[in-house]
């Protein structure tokens, strides 16, 4: 995903004081979760419909 633009990453200290890359959703990926999201809606919604049928 990072190689993709959707992600940027980078290093830091977690709460446990431990180090930790931490992940942030750019532009792009935020644009990307909004059409999956979308689309995984019409999916399910698609198949709830078809098991209503049966």
């Amino acid at each position: 995903m990072e190689e993709a633009g959707w992600l940027t990453s980078s290093w830091g200290e977690s709460e446990n004081n431990r180090r930790a890359k931490f992940y942030r959703l750019t532009a792009v990926g935020r644009r990307q979760l909004k059409q999956e999201t979308d689309l995984w809606a019409r999916i399910s919604a698609a198949m709830a419909r078809a098991l209503k049928a049966t």
